[in-house]
């Protein structure tokens, strides 16, 4: 755990840099960083402490990082002191379970990659570098996984930071810098459209059409090489430009905007769309920032609700909107901007930086109890996705309260499903059947039918865990049926999952393999799919096939690990990480044990350590 430190005042901030070659640099006003700590193990050791943020037990630390040494304790108290020299005026570090205790503005950079601005982040010397560039571990293989892991993680945050930013200046017209961001993502993700897509917007706006078409073309040409597959439309969608003339008149912009609201309110998504760029056009022909920042926000909602494979057209306007947004003052325009860029984040995985939009908007939306609702629904699936459970179970809570008083039914029957879900993941079948009959009752009353498959699987796993096959049969048969009615492939591929567990159950191993390995697949044909489900996909298919010797399981754990540790999705990793020891891997019961051991879910603990 790193905390604030209440000592000395008036001390310059120092620094601790685990991005590229590691090095701390102490308190001293422009001084030179000074010597590390001896040997890779106490680099390590002070990355497992900042990463960890929270208090770790000397057992745990000495178990991953010394249990090789003659006498593991005196290795570690040997590591203890260098590390401590080394921290000198930056910061404390004793107690058992150990704290780091940070100095008062003590800058860690993977902190900073994780929830400060991204202007801040791309300005951190080490941004784009490696955790602990050229420290190699020596010692037990668990370290060597855990490493791999987190250098996964912190990969997978520098390229959100490289996106957004990205987004933010072509939203304030650098589209020179936002060129340069884009082809930085696609160098470090080459294999994700949504940086290509990106960097053929930015290419447009930049005014290098030619640039844009090339992208696009050579995008398409390495998915047909290393994937077998075409980029989505939203990709060639990338090079529209401006439309026909914009309404030219104040009421004529209030138009399309109120027109297009009320076309998405019935479903006529393509018409919707239609009028709102329409209005957005005519606002910025106009110059009116407020009512351009309305229509912006509007635009977006209905790109990130309405229109799937939209969401990277989505984020380019809301960031639009947050710009004049604070040009005008529009602050609840702002912060349901926010929400809605935090709402894709967390649709990527990408939960910290979906965490800094919350609570902007948050701070922005004050008293709006149903915004505080939708905040918090989105806000407490990506913390049960990190294994935060006690801080999901409460943020969920709040959100079905708001939800309650602002009369928003929708946000209630999320929310509770939501909460659901994470009783699931605990196998705490009666608070999950509570939350989750609930939600559907009123999912049904609303008639949202797209979004019941969701909660009637989820209701259909706590019945299969109870060994009540026949009702979970109903429940995942009827959630599937209607995902494919609605064409939703992230619920369908969650109802395939779970008919694939059923059949499992049932001893049936083909079909259970047959509707397993289709699962993962049915997410991925959506692009802006919930991630969790994915990978939730992926673990079923893993505990399937690991203790049956299915040709093809090792990469399926590596799927499954590589994917989890690039979203932080700590369980999921633990779990690949018990996959990998019943397979036999050196070091992955251990690597898995510490995991294990820092999450708050009895579930997990209970289990056989190859389950």
């Amino acid at each position: 755990m790193a905390r604030e430190h209440r000592g000395e005042r008036g001390l310059t901030p120092g620094a601790v840099a685990l991005l590229g070659p590691p090095a701390i640099r102490p308190a001293e006003q422009g001084a030179p960083a000074r010597p590390g700590p001896r040997g890779s193990k106490a680099w390590l050791l002070l990355a497992y402490l900042v990463l960890a943020g929270r208090a770790v037990p000397r057992s745990r630390l000495t178990g991953l990082l010394v249990g090789d040494a003659d006498d593991p304790g005196a290795a570690l108290r040997w590591n203890l002191s260098q590390l401590r020299r080394a921290l000198d005026g930056v910061a404390d570090l004793g107690g058992d379970p150990l704290v780091l205790d940070l100095r008062p503005g003590t800058v860690v950079d993977v902190r900073v990659l994780a929830s400060g601005a991204w202007a801040e982040a791309l300005a951190l010397p080490g941004f784009g570098g490696a955790l602990l560039e050229g420290v190699t571990p020596r010692g037990g293989a668990a370290l060597e996984l855990w490493l791999a892991a987190e250098r996964e993680r912190v990969a997978g945050l520098t390229a959100a930071i490289l996106h957004e930013a990205a987004h933010a200046r072509l939203a304030r017209d650098d589209a020179a810098g936002a060129v340069d961001l884009a082809a930085r993502l696609v160098a470090a993700e080459p294999l994700a459209e949504r940086g290509h897509e990106l960097w053929a917007r930015a290419l447009v706006a930049a005014g290098d059409l030619a640039g844009a078409e090339r992208r696009v073309a050579e995008c398409r040409a390495l998915f047909r090489r290393e994937l077998g597959v075409e980029p989505s439309p939203s990709l060639a969608a990338a090079l529209r430009t401006p439309g026909p003339a914009a309404p030219g008149t104040p009421a004529a912009v209030d138009a399309a905007v109120e027109g297009g609201e009320g076309a998405a309110h019935v479903g006529a998504y393509e018409r919707a769309i239609d009028l709102l760029r329409a209005g957005v056009d005519g606002a910025r022909d106009l110059g009116d920032d407020a009512r351009l920042a309305t229509a912006l926000g509007a635009l977006g909602r209905v790109l990130v609700h309405g229109v799937r494979g939209s969401d990277e057209e989505a984020v380019a306007v809301l960031h639009q909107a947050l710009v004049a947004a604070r040009r005008s003052g529009s602050a609840d325009v702002a912060a349901r901007a926010a929400l809605e860029l935090g709402h894709v984040e967390t649709l990527r995985g990408r939960y910290p930086r979906a965490g800094m939009w919350f609570r902007r908007s948050r701070e922005l939306g004050g008293d709006d109890a149903r915004l505080r609702a939708w905040v918090g629904v989105f806000d407490g699936i990506g913390r049960s996705d990190q294994a935060d459970y006690a801080g999901a179970a409460a943020v969920l809570a709040e959100a079905t309260e708001d939800a309650r008083s602002a009369g928003d039914l929708r946000a209630e029957a999320y929310a509770l499903t939501a909460l659901g879900r994470l009783r699931v993941l605990r196998d705490e079948p009666g608070p999950a059947l509570a939350a989750l009959d609930r939600a559907c009752a009123v999912a049904q009353d609303l008639g949202w039918t797209s979004f019941l498959p969701f909660p009637r699987s989820q209701r259909a796993e706590v019945l299969l865990r109870a060994g009540d096959l026949a009702a979970a049969e109903a429940g995942f048969e009827g959630a599937y049926a209607l995902a494919c009615q609605v064409g939703d492939p992230c619920w369908e591929g969650y109802a395939l999952r779970g008919r694939g567990l059923l059949a499992a159950a049932r001893g049936d191993d083909a079909a259970a393999l047959e509707l397993l390995t289709a699962a993962p697949g049915a997410c991925r044909r959506q692009r802006d799919a919930h991630d969790w489900v994915e990978a939730h996909c992926l673990d079923a298919l893993c505990g399937f096939a690991v203790p049956r010797a299915v040709t093809g399981a090792t990469g399926w754990v590596d799927e499954l690990e590589a994917f989890a540790a690039r979203r932080g999705m700590r369980e999921l990793v633990a779990r690949a990480g018990r996959h990998r020891a019943a397979l036999g891997q050196p070091g992955a019961a251990e690597h898995a044990a510490a995991l294990v051991a820092g999450i708050d879910n009895p579930a997990l603990a209970a289990a056989p350590a190859g389950a």
